[in-house]
């Protein structure tokens, strides 16, 4: 049975984020968007396009302690939730919404937001791109000739953060490198990394500083690391597999607030995974988890509502352009503002209480635009 030590790893990630370990006792409420089971290279890209365009959420509310007493009916009675109903989720409050803004203005998506920021709960989310989590481990790989740079938080995400944005403008050409390969199971490591460095310097503008500067940064450092033939985090995996599931940010909640308990909603192919994981803390081991079926649990459902609006609005954020963004405020209902605002305030009230809550995967221009942008369109 594996056995993982959460104390370890609380330690390595305060040294990694600067952020103390929290060791206070809460609840959390977990459902999840965006899972496509397993993402992966094709011989024509990748096997989802939903999966490159939308992100895996896990994501939910949270108490302090084991009990909170809260008012559930009078949310589910305004939303004309009937007896009938198994239990009430997101599609339910994004029925017949056109888009996002149209869901964010309507009548049942004030009744939910103003709820919950009343309610008292915090909120927690946990946030992967997978291509920004597929690419990643070629920087990491790098760690042996550069731990000054791989080690330095600045210079590492600014080189994780260009080479996504400079995949992403050139993803067919670069993809098409990746399935030549094998990727992330690189045989030849020479032949790739100079394959990578010829692109790069065909195609990187190094008189901008981002991302030209650390594209040229990263193809100096692949062209050290070709000439030794290693990548380690690339090689000796199985071909074409990116991600295989997502068990491991289960996983990673549990022992990052291990004073805590996690309920999640039922996931079979997690549970069968973690079912006979090992935590142990301090030389004791402890179970701090649980799975749930959402029908009995109504902070899994309120859960479900906040992860389907944090994956329609990330999905949202993402796709408006930065220098439309006033024309499109001033296109905004109040309700859509305060509604954002109220979404807002949620999350920095969160934050403010541990920024352990709120987790990133994503290129860290990616995460800056998406605050931005939020910023600019709340009231």
């Amino acid at each position: 049975m594996p056995v993982i030590d959460a104390g370890l790893f609380k330690e390595t990630t305060a040294d990694l984020t600067g952020i103390p370990p929290c060791n206070d006792v809460f609840t959390f409420y977990y459902d999840e968007t965006g899972n496509c089971r397993k993402f992966s290279l094709t011989d024509k890209g990748y096997n989802s396009e939903d999966a490159v365009e939308n992100n895996f959420i896990l994501a939910g509310v949270l108490h302090h302690g084991t009990e909170f007493q809260i008012d559930f009916d009078s949310l589910y009675s305004q939303l004309g939730y009937s007896a009938e109903q198994k239990e009430l989720k997101f599609k339910h409050i994004y029925l017949n919404s056109k888009s996002f803004l149209d869901f964010i203005g309507s009548k049942r998506a004030s009744i939910y937001i103003e709820w919950l920021y009343k309610s008292g709960l915090y909120v927690h989310y946990s946030t992967l791109n997978n291509l920004y989590y597929s690419l990643v481990d070629i920087v990491d790989s790098l760690y042996d000739l550069y731990p000054y740079i791989v080690c330095n938080p600045e210079w590492c995400t600014g080189v994780k953060s260009a080479l996504y944005d400079f995949v992403v403008k050139f993803r067919d050409e670069f993809t098409d490198i990746l399935i030549k390969y094998g990727y992330p199971n690189i045989q030849d490591c020479m032949s790739f990394c100079q394959e990578l460095c010829d692109f790069i310097r065909q195609n990187n503008d190094e008189e901008e500083y981002y991302p030209g500067f650390f594209m040229e940064l990263l193809r100096q450092m692949l062209k050290q690391a070709g000439n030794r033939n290693q990548l380690v985090f690339v090689q000796e995996n199985e071909p074409n597999k990116l991600i295989d599931e997502y068990y491991l940010f289960y996983l990673e909640r549990c022992e990052l607030f291990s004073k805590s308990y996690h309920i999640f909603d039922e996931e079979k192919t997690v549970q069968a995974r973690i079912k006979d994981v090992i935590f142990e803390e301090n030389g004791e081991r402890f179970t701090n988890f649980e799975f749930c079926n959402s029908q009995d649990n109504r902070f899994i459902q309120i859960s479900d509502l906040w992860c389907g609006t944090l994956g329609k609005m990330f999905r949202y954020l993402d796709e408006i352009d930065a220098n439309n963004i006033m024309i499109i405020k001033r296109s905004l209902s109040d309700e859509q503002q305060e509604n954002l605002q109220m979404i807002f305030e949620l999350i920095h009230k969160s934050d403010m209480k541990c920024p352990l809550f709120l987790k990133n995967s994503n290129a860290a221009n990616n995460i800056n635009s998406r605050i931005q942008k939020l910023v600019i369109l709340k009231k």
